[in-house]
């Protein structure tokens, strides 16, 4: 089963936003396309009955609204392998991971394709990812929740650090959605304040500099790296937005990405098959690890080309190969629009 959870319902009974239905639909369609290929599995698949099912798709299961975890568990029943791409918000991710991971503990139950729990917990969390990276002595940012900016005293020593420029994010938010800047620290809790954000952002120093990412794959605490990426954000009305992606746009950074990936890896000893990894690159080339991402992320859409074979079956490969050797890759520059 290959569950793409915007395109695949479970915003069946909300508003679909155009944006997320192009990305969600561009990772799903290359992973159908990549295990079509393979000509090793029957393939399940859901879709909103708002949308079209894929064409690649032999069997697409209609999700009508409300109806999403219905239809999600009855494919959980019919299916021995499940692959999930769902966003880490209100922790969608999370849940669904649980539901796999529950159905795997049962006599012949599915196998999830993706991470476990506490991987998927620390990538869904940002101030729980802040901790792990900090206890692994990886750069990062520092976040500051948002509850304690409402205490004066916090504040005030926040205040005195004299930063020019700062950004709230969502505590469990995906890529760039609801990710606010501002100018000032005042200007930030005054925004906080407003319908009680605090009790689900945190405030980060703004960091100029390159926004990348790159792509890896791990397993029972090594990590790989498949591609590096340079990611193109748009700022206006002080949000952020990806409009595309040069995947292996970042090649002088290969070997520091590699280093980092095996890093991430031995973080997350549960952290299994694919993982993306966000990343900002300071004037002075210091590289901090801003996001960690446990499923498909978009790259996925452009890898294929980048690395020149097929990426679902490495992955594949690494999940269920007792004897996975990673191969050689082609390091091709592929540029997707979003």
């Amino acid at each position: 089963m290959v569950c793409e959870f915007i395109t695949g319902g479970g915003l069946s009974d909300a508003t679909l936003p155009a944006s997320l239905v192009k990305e969600g639909a561009a990772m799903r369609d290359a992973l159908l396309n990549d295990l079509d290929e393979l000509k090793q599995y029957q393939v399940i698949t859901m879709h909103d009955t708002r949308l079209a099912p894929s064409e690649i798709a032999k069997k697409s299961l209609a999700v009508p609204p409300g109806d999403f975890e219905k239809v999600f568990k009855n494919a959980l029943k019919q299916a021995d392998l499940v692959w999930l791409i769902a966003p880490e918000t209100d922790g969608k991710l999370l849940a669904l991971t649980e539901l796999c991971l529950a159905a795997e503990d049962k006599e012949n139950g599915s196998i999830l394709l993706g991470c476990g729990y506490d991987a998927t917990l620390i990538g869904t969390s940002k101030s729980l990812s802040f901790e792990a990276l900090q206890a692994a002595s990886i750069n990062t940012l520092p976040v500051y929740a948002g509850e304690d900016l409402m205490q004066a005293e916090y504040f005030d020593a926040l205040l005195h650090l004299n930063i020019k420029k700062w950004i709230a994010k969502p505590e469990d938010g995906v890529g760039c959605e609801g990710i606010q800047s501002f100018d000032s620290l005042e200007d930030l809790r005054t925004w906080l304040v407003q319908e009680d954000r605090y009790l689900h952002y945190f405030a980060q120093p703004f960091q100029t500099g390159i926004v990348a990412s790159f792509s890896m794959i791990c397993r029972d605490g090594t990590g790989w790296l498949l591609s590096c990426n340079q990611q193109h954000i748009q700022c206006g009305d002080n949000q952020f937005k990806l409009t595309g992606i040069t995947i292996n746009g970042m090649q002088r950074y290969w070997q520091r990405f590699e280093t980092l990936a095996r890093k991430v890896a031995r973080m997350l000893p549960d952290a299994l098959g694919y993982v993306g990894v966000d990343v900002i690159i300071d004037e002075n080339d210091k590289i901090f690890i801003i996001d960690i991402n446990p499923r498909l992320t978009t790259s996925y859409a452009g890898l294929r080309d980048a690395i020149g074979r097929n990426p679902a079956q490495i992955i594949l490969a690494c999940i269920l190969q007792p004897d996975f050797k990673f191969p050689t890759l082609q390091k091709n520059i592929v540029k997707i629009e979003i």
